[in-house]
C-alpha cells in the first residue's frame, strides 16, 4: 500500500537522500533541504514537500517551491524522485496526483522540473502527464588535481594589465569594506540579468540575497571571488559545498556587459581552481543552459566535461 502525506520533522534525511540519488551532482542532506524551504517561508513563498511511504518506508519525495531569481506568483518549480528499489509501482504517480492536486488548490498556473535526457524513466512519466521538453542545461565536471594552469599565464598577466584585482569574500571583511553587502548585492543583480534561463528573471531582493547566497552555510568566502578594477566591482564568481559530498559546486559566473569578452570571467575561474585547490577539492562542478555559449566555450576549455543534458519540463494548470 502507498500513502502520500506531508514530510514529517523526522524524515528529512530520507527525503533528501532519495533526491540526492536521484541527482548526485546536486547533493543535499536533510537539514540543507529543510533550511530551503524554511526559506522559502521566511520569504513568503509557496512550498510543501510530500514523501510516499510503501512497506513502512519512505520510498518517495516530492516537492513544489517558488524561484526567487526568476518569480511569479503562480509558477512553481518541482522535485520528485522515487528510491531505486521501489520504481515502476505507482509511487512516482501517487506523488505527482498530491502535488498537482495542491498545485490547482494554489491556483497554479504552471511548475517546471528538470530530468536529465538520458535517464531511463523521468521522460516518458514526464511526458505521460502532459509536461513538455523546453530548455537543454548541461552540467560541467573539473577534476581539479588534473587542471595545468600553465596556457593561462599570458591571459592573467593581459588581465592584470588592465588594472583588474581579485579580491576574496574573505579579503573584502577582513579589510572592513564599506557597504560589503550592499555592493555584492549590486554586483550579482547586475551581472545576472542577461543569464539564459527557462523563466524571465527577476530581481533578488536583499533579504534573499543575504538568506540564499551570503547566510547559505556551504558558501566558501575564499571561493567567492570579486573583479575590480580601479574601485568598480566588474565580475564574480562563487564556489559552494555540501555536508552531503566533497564536490564543489559552481554558484553565478559573471562579468558587467561592459567588461565581457575581455578574459575577467576566465581569470576568475581559474583563482576559482586555485582556491579548490587549496581546499582539497577533487572536482569542481558547474551548471550552464545550453545557449549560454560564452560560458560553455570557457568551461570547455578549461577542461570541464558535460554530462548528457538536463531538459527543463513545464506543465501548465487550467
Amino acid at each position: 500500500m502507498i500513502t502520500v502525506t506531508p514530510i514529517a520533522e523526522h524524515e528529512w534525511d530520507a527525503a533528501a537522500a532519495i533526491l540526492t540519488g536521484a541527482n548526485p551532482h546536486e547533493p543535499l542532506t536533510g537539514e540543507e533541504y529543510r533550511h530551503q524551504m524554511r526559506e522559502q517561508q521566511d520569504w513568503g513563498y509557496g512550498w510543501a514537500v510530500f514523501v510516499a511511504h510503501a512497506g513502512g518506508e519512505v520510498a518517495g519525495v516530492a516537492g513544489y517551491h517558488q524561484n526567487p531569481g526568476a518569480f511569479h506568483p503562480h509558477r512553481y518549480d518541482l522535485d520528485l524522485a522515487v528510491a531505486p528499489h521501489a520504481q515502476r509501482r505507482g509511487i512516482g504517480a501517487a506523488l505527482w496526483n498530491t502535488l498537482a492536486a495542491d498545485l490547482r488548490a494554489r491556483n497554479a498556473e504552471s511548475a517546471r522540473i528538470l530530468a536529465r535526457e538520458d535517464h531511463p524513466v523521468a521522460p516518458g512519466f514526464l511526458t505521460r502527464r502532459g509536461f513538455t521538453g523546453g530548455k537543454r542545461y548541461f552540467m560541467s565536471t573539473l577534476h581539479v588535481p588534473d587542471f595545468d594552469p600553465t596556457p593561462y599565464a599570458v591571459l592573467e598577466e593581459r588581465v592584470q594589465a588592465r588594472g583588474v584585482r581579485l579580491r576574496s569574500l574573505t579579503d573584502l571583511r577582513a579589510a572592513d569594506t564599506p557597504d560589503l553587502v550592499g555592493r555584492l548585492h549590486a554586483l550579482m543583480s547586475d551581472v545576472r540579468q542577461d543569464v539564459p534561463r527557462a523563466e524571465p528573471a527577476t530581481p533578488l531582493t536583499r533579504q534573499v540575497f543575504e538568506d540564499a547566497i551570503l547566510g547559505d552555510p556551504g558558501l566558501l568566502p575564499d571561493a567567492y571571488l570579486i573583479a575590480e578594477v580601479g574601485g568598480d566591482w566588474v565580475g564574480q564568481t562563487t564556489l559552494f559545498r555540501s555536508d552531503a559530498s566533497p564536490d564543489l559546486l559552481t554558484g553565478l559566473t559573471g562579468v558587467t556587459r561592459s567588461w565581457r569578452g575581455q578574459g575577467v570571467a576566465t581569470a576568475l575561474k581559474l583563482a576559482a581552481i586555485r582556491a579548490a585547490r587549496t581546499l582539497n577539492a577533487t572536482t569542481i562542478r558547474t551548471d550552464n543552459a545550453s545557449d549560454n555559449a560564452p560560458m560553455l566555450a570557457i568551461n570547455d576549455r578549461l577542461g570541464f566535461v558535460r554530462d548528457p543534458a538536463s531538459v527543463s519540463y513545464v506543465t501548465r494548470f487550467g
